[in-house]
Formats: C-alpha cells, sequence, structure tokens
C-alpha cells in the first residue's frame, strides 16, 4: 500500500505563484501572525523546498524550506543545511514522509563531499521541530543527555550572531525576531500536562520558555554518516508500520490483535 503523502524536493526559484500562495495559506492556518512579507522574505532566502501533497487530492499539505552554505569551523570548511519555514497540517501528523524526503536531502549532500562535516542548523519553536532532531540525530546540541564537543557551542554562537544579529540572545541560545513574529496557534501541538513529562520536551521547554510567543530554541546538529542511515531506516520502518496499521483497519482488523 503506498502512502497517501507524496514528498519531493525542488528549487526554490521553480515554485510557481499558486504553490507559494499554497504555502503561505499553510502557515497561516498553523500559525498565529505569519504576514506575506516575513514569509516571502524567508523564502526567498532559501534555495530549495520539500513539499509533501496528499496522493489522493494533490492538495500541499506540508513544506519544508532549506538554505544551503559553506562556513568555517576550527579551520575546517563545514556544510551547513538550515531548515528554516516548517509546517504540516495536523491531519498529517504521524506520517513520516517529511523525514524521509529531509534524509535523501542530507544524504545526497553527504554524498558530494564525503569527507567534509555536515550541520544542521534547527529553529524550533515548538516541541514536534525540537524532537525531530533529537530523536534521530544523538549529536543535537542542545540536548539533555549530551555535551558537545570543545568549540562547537562557539561555533553556533558565531554562526547565529553573523547570520540573525542582535535578534540572536547567545547567553539564552534562542532567537526572537523583531517586531511581529508568527508563533504555533493555540491548540496547535500544546505542551500539555502529558507532554511535559517526556524529558525532551520538558528540556526544551526549560530552554526556551518563551517558545508560546514565537521565541525560537536555535539548534545545531551533527549529520554522521551513521546516525544519517540509521535516520532514514527509522522513517521507512515507520512509514512501513503506517502503512500496514492503514491496510488492516480498511481490511477491518485491529492493529496487534
Amino acid at each position: 500500500m503506498m502512502s497517501p503523502l507524496k514528498g519531493s524536493t525542488v528549487r526554490q526559484a521553480s515554485l510557481t505563484e499558486a504553490q507559494r500562495a499554497q504555502m503561505l495559506a499553510l502557515m497561516q492556518l498553523c500559525y498565529a501572525g505569519v504576514s506575506s512579507e516575513r514569509f516571502t522574505s524567508d523564502l526567498e532566502d532559501k534555495q530549495y523546498v520539500i513539499l509533501l501533497h496528499a496522493r489522493r487530492t494533490g492538495e500541499l499539505v506540508g513544506f519544508s524550506t532549506l538554505r544551503v552554505a559553506e562556513e568555517s569551523a576550527g579551520g575546517r570548511q563545514v556544510e551547513v543545511v538550515y531548515s528554516g519555514d516548517t509546517v504540516i497540517h495536523p491531519d498529517w501528523w504521524g506520517h513520516k514522509v517529511l523525514q524521509v524526503c529531509f534524509g535523501r536531502f542530507v544524504l545526497s549532500r553527504k554524498l558530494r563531499r564525503p569527507l567534509r562535516p555536515l550541520h544542521w542548523l534547527l529553529l524550533s519553536a515548538g516541541f514536534k521541530t525540537y524532537l525531530l532532531a533529537v530523536n534521530y540525530f544523538p549529536r543535537t546540541m542542545p540536548r539533555r543527555d549530551w555535551a558537545p564537543p570543545l568549540g562547537r557551542e562557539d561555533f553556533l554562537h558565531a554562526l547565529a550572531t553573523r547570520w540573525f544579529g542582535a535578534q540572536y540572545d547567545a547567553g539564552r541560545g534562542t532567537l526572537r525576531f523583531e517586531g511581529a513574529h508568527y508563533r504555533v496557534r493555540d491548540g496547535v501541538a500544546p505542551i500539555d500536562r502529558a507532554a511535559a513529562t517526556h524529558p525532551d520536551i520538558a528540556f526544551f521547554a526549560e530552554r526556551n520558555p518563551r517558545h508560546g510567543e514565537g521565541e525560537e530554541l536555535v539548534c545545531l546538529v551533527e549529520i554522521r554518516w551513521w546516525d544519517l542511515f540509521r535516520a532514514l531506516g527509522r522513517s521507512v520502518s515507520g512509514q512501513l508500520r503506517g502503512w500496514a496499521r492503514r491496510g488492516l483497519r480498511h481490511a477491518g482488523v485491529r492493529w496487534g490483535t
């Protein structure tokens, strides 16, 4: 059984006006305070976009914008993949297509220069985005159970300061955009009592207590070969389990019986 979602990675410059309007509408559905000006500014700063469509209707139900840049860390050239606006309609949460598409993208970057270090710069205003990193990549900074190697924090602080200027608070490790900025709408992925008991979610809330106001936790993820293959394997396995559940449900069979 095929996934009800299909994903593709395209060049930002190839997007049609209709696609850009659909992306903006989806952001405004899930986030409060989304202006077309800020959305357009973020989009124009990226080279690639992952698009998620419902296979049956062709409706756009999710996307993630991506920027690729070369940087210097400790005297070495490294590549940084930066995730900008990322959203999935709540009706489609639980599907792993975005993770698989992102995994394929970073794999393609690793294959271009196998020996060059690759890092993922991620801004997290919601815990679900943060969990995407910590659940798949153990060398995520910050995280509650891993201490980064010497110089990694300095690299992140220098990078974030150069890219985001005074909007980045190095002491808190967060980014607060000047003026009005969007935030997750009330009722969309709230940190309720049950979620707050999860240690990684509790850590996220502690490090970014103003996430409800749109403040973003700045994360840096080291993407190693082994972690990447394991992440892709887990995402594909999750897809297969989801297909199996839906197939059995359509057949009138309860999963796990």
